[in-house]
Order: structure tokens, then sequence, then C-alpha cells
């Protein structure tokens, strides 16, 4: 891989580890991976509560559970390099898929797909919320990206495994990968075990461990179909994906389709990406139809896909206006990338918004987490070994992690009637036995 590119993704892993100077802390799932990391390492994994297992998050925080109250940090160090290495693969996919005959367009092309990608709209979990909350998805997008690079590098081995990588975050990989694994063995028997690993290491990964920290090997499932989030029809979902990438990466996507179909000749990795997209939002539909979520954020690498083919249409369009060729098509790019770059800016001007949220949950997450310390874990989870938490914007799973207690020990309940409670408001009818800041610890009956 060219240089450049080594050296923008090095940058991208010191901006991450520089982002660590932030206050921000983990949202919800995040926290429950670091609590199911620390269990991993005892060899006293329970999944029966929380979130629905994913094996990646937890197989990176077993070790880094080793270091102790960093363990966070480590966490965020990786979930913000994915973030900030999904826009640097997208760019340079883009630039190098739009080729050399699209000339300088090839930079506005890279600039597109990264910003895209960096600046994807999710209406639940804004891009800067991922960002500053550790979630998976845009580590997600950086693994498929990386293994669609690796496979344009002859590097087929690493582009399975990081395939591979990317079927243990969600389980919309599993055909893909499948897919990938049964054509790279066939073109190279050498990748034949790699393939059969694969194969045999995704369901271990993903069934086992509930099996035996929940007693039922789709626990997980059952947990991501019975969340708040009611299902929704297939239509809500395209909606979603439709709304993800920028108005310009959709037109950039008409005028590849339009110019491919004018030349009648293959553009095999484009046209694989595209139909990629197409099939990852129906298999995101379908399973929103079955009772899952369907959430913005699940569309991802879709998105990432058609910011990329959308930005080489839009570049090679753009190269089409330069050589005096094709002017309608090029006066469309032309307009397509005006739009593109206003709308980025009116992403832009929401971060610090969806940021001082962050900033505010950060700022909770920090008083719940000293008062915690000061009363103690005993005191706290005295009636029954559970802990009620009052307020619904603090991440039960984060006081878990603090007290060193498994994720069934902390109840998140608007207005518990018993036991041991943390608020950020009075609770009648108990007895305030510690106050901090905004925090109070309150003992109701038992």
């Amino acid at each position: 891989m060219p240089r450049a590119l080594w050296i923008a993704a090095i940058a991208a892993l010191a901006l991450a580890a520089l982002s660590l100077l932030l206050p921000y802390q983990p949202v919800y799932d995040p926290w429950g991976w670091l609590v199911w990391g620390r269990e991993l390492t005892r060899l006293d994994l329970v999944t029966a509560e929380g979130m629905s297992w994913k094996p990646l998050p937890v197989l990176i925080d077993a070790p880094l559970s080793l270091l102790g109250d960093a363990a966070p940090k480590g966490w965020l160090f990786v979930a913000r390099s994915g973030w900030l290495l999904a826009p640097v693969l997208a760019g340079w996919l883009a630039a190098r898929l739009a080729g050399e005959e699209a000339g300088r367009w090839r930079f506005a092309a890279a600039a597109l797909a990264a910003g895209s990608v960096a600046l994807t709209a999710d209406a639940f979990t804004p891009a800067a919320r991922q960002f500053s909350g550790g979630l998976s998805e845009p580590l997600l997008v950086s693994l498929v990206l990386g293994a669609v690079t690796a496979a344009l590098a002859r590097r087929s081995a690493l582009a399975l495994w990081l395939g591979f990588g990317a079927a243990l975050l969600r389980p919309e990989c599993w055909p893909f990968l499948a897919v990938g694994a049964v054509w790279q063995a066939r073109r190279e028997p050498r990748l034949r075990l790699h393939a059969l690993a694969v194969a045999l290491l995704v369901p271990l990964a993903w069934f086992v461990p509930d099996l035996l920290g929940a007693g039922d090997p789709l626990a997980g499932s059952r947990t991501a179909r019975g969340g708040p989030i009611e299902p929704l029809d297939a239509f809500a979902v395209f909606g979603r994906a439709l709304a993800a990438p920028l108005v310009a990466a959709w037109v950039g996507v008409g005028l590849f389709v339009v110019a491919r179909g004018r030349r009648r000749e293959p553009d095999g990795v484009l046209t694989v990406l595209l139909i990629g997209a197409t099939a990852w939002t129906l298999l995101v539909a379908a399973m929103a139809v079955a009772g899952y979520a369907g959430l913005p954020r699940f569309l991802a690498p879709a998105t990432a896909a058609v910011a990329v083919v959308g930005a080489v249409g839009i570049a090679r369009a753009g190269a089409a206006l330069a050589a005096g060729r094709t002017q309608l098509l090029a006066g469309a790019a032309s307009l397509a990338l005006a739009a593109g770059v206003v709308q980025l800016g009116a992403r832009a001007a929401e971060v610090p918004a969806d940021l001082r949220d962050a900033d505010r949950q950060a700022i909770l997450v920090d008083g719940m987490f000293e008062l915690a310390d000061e009363v103690g874990a005993e005191r706290l989870t005295f009636c029954g070994g559970e802990v009620r938490l009052a307020n619904l914007l603090t991440p039960p799973t984060a006081l878990a992690w603090r007290m060193d207690r498994a994720l069934s020990s902390v109840r998140a309940i608007p207005h518990p009637r018993y036991g041991t409670a943390l608020s950020t408001r009075p609770l009648p009818g108990g007895k305030l036995i510690a106050r901090l800041g905004r925090w109070r610890v309150t003992r109701l009956s038992c």
C-alpha cells in the first residue's frame, strides 16, 4: 500500500491517542463490553444481562482490563482509531478507484468520500457522539474498507482476516464473509486453511460465550429483539439508508450508473461495492422487520460504500467536464460537488452541540463515579446485591464497571420504590445516606 496511506493511518492513530485528553466518557454498550472483558479474564463471564453479545469488543477489552482504571481509555483509543481511519480509507479508495484519468478531481473524490463517512447522518447517535462515546460501528467501517483496500493490494489473507474482524462486530457481515472466503479459497488454494479457520471461529465467537454465560446460545439475538426500540418496516430502513450519506453521493452513484451503461464496460470493484451496499441495506431491512432495531449506524458499511462509489462517479464526470466531454453529466457533477460542500458544512455545524451533550453526560458519569467510590460498592449493593440507578441519562453499565460488579448488579429504574438508589433528584420515602454535587444515595426499604 502507498506510503501516503500509511502516513495518514499513523496520523489517525496519533489523533486517537490525543483525543484521550478530552473529557468524554463511553456510552452504554462500551461500558458493558468492558465489564464482560474483565469477566472473561476471570473466567466468570455472565451475558444474561445487559446488551446483546458482540465478540470483538469483548475480546479487545479482555486484555485491556489488565490496565485497571485505564481500560476505558484503552477501548476509546481503539474505537476512535476506527472512527478516524474510516474516512481515511474511504478517501483513499475513492481517489484510487477514480483513476489517473480523473486528474485533480481525484482529490475532490477523496474529500467527498471522507467527509460523507466522517459525518454520516444518524438521528439516533450522531457521528460525533459515536466518536466521543466509543461505539463500534466506525470501527466496523474501517475493517470493511480495510478489507477492500487489502484485496486491491492483492493481500488476500489480510483481507480475509479483516473481514473476520468485521464479522465479529455485526452479523450482517456473515454472508459477505462467507462468499468472500469461498471465492478466495477457490482462487488461491493456500487460503483454504484460513477460510476454514474463519468458518469455525465466527460461530464459536458468537454462540459459545452466550451458551456459557447465559445458558442459551441465542440469548444475544433475543436481547437484540427485546430492546426498547420499536421494530420498523422495511421502508423506514430504506429512508434511513437514503438519508445517511450526502445527497451528493447519491447523485454521484447515478452518474456512475449512467456512465457505466454508456461505456458498456465492467467496472468490477465499484459494481461490487454498489451491489454489496444494496444487499447490506436489504439485510438490515429484513432484520428490522424480524424485530431487530434497524438503527442508522447498523447501515454504516453500506453508507460508506455509497460514499465511495458516489465520489468516484462525481470525479469521473467532473474529469469529463475538464476534457470537454459529456457536458450535461459533468455539469451535474459540479453542482453535486458544490451541494456536497454545503451539506458537509451544515453537518459539521451540528458537531459542537453533539459534543456538548457528550460533555454533560461525562460530567454526570464522573460525579456518579466519585460518589460511588466514596460510599463503596458494599453499601451501594446492600439490598439484595443490587443498586438502582434513577438517572436514565447515565448508563448503568458504567456503574457496574466502577463497582467491579456484574451487569445484573445495577438496575436502571426511573422511580425506585425499594433498595439503594443513586439519583440526581430527591427520592421520596427513603433515607439520604450520602450526597456529592448533584448526585445522592438514598436507602429505601429493602
